[in-house]
């Protein structure tokens, strides 16, 4: 058994079917192999682990359940099954895939033109292009509920203030 077998406390095993149960062994598998021994030392040193990250590409996870452009377009419990074991290995390695894969290439593929998306999330679900999301302003650091900041379209451009 392995250190992430452990409990069931959301009775989740009888829910899943059996490509949702090869999805969570395989993520599972990547952390008793990828991330729990390596990932301390980067801890320590504050830095992010790339190496680790970079390694996600090969679980068929990036992109969630975008079904385009590479993307393995998941369900929605088996996007939780991801989000759920990547967690228990590792929260900066879960949030890097839900920053990815949530925050960037969600807002490509459900707001980008047709041009952006062929240009961009071919190579975000490779990870040969990473995505980010930046938050912070002056009065409210990063807490998204109280940005101030506001956008309205003026002519071909935007009116940024804030």
């Amino acid at each position: 058994m392995s250190a992430l077998s452990g409990l069931d406390f959301f009775n989740l095993d009888e829910k899943l079917n059996d490509e949702q149960r090869a999805l969570r062994d395989r993520i599972r598998e990547f952390n008793e192999k990828e991330v729990l021994p390596h990932i301390n030392p980067y801890w320590d040193r504050a830095e992010f682990p790339r190496e680790i990250a970079m390694k996600l590409k090969d679980l068929g996870i990036v992109g969630g359940w975008i079904p385009e452009y590479g993307a393995p377009g998941l369900d929605g419990l088996s996007m939780g099954v991801v989000s759920y074991e990547l967690a228990r290995g590792d929260g900066g390695i879960c949030t890097f895939y839900g920053v990815q894969t949530g925050l960037a290439m969600a807002s490509i593929y459900g707001l980008g033109s047709q041009e952006q998306k062929e240009r961009w999330l071919p190579e975000m679900v490779t990870l040969d292009k990473i995505g980010a999301f930046g938050l912070t302003e002056p009065n409210v650091g990063s807490n998204a509920a109280g940005v101030q900041t506001t956008a309205r379209k003026d002519g071909d451009g935007f009116v940024l203030n804030g």
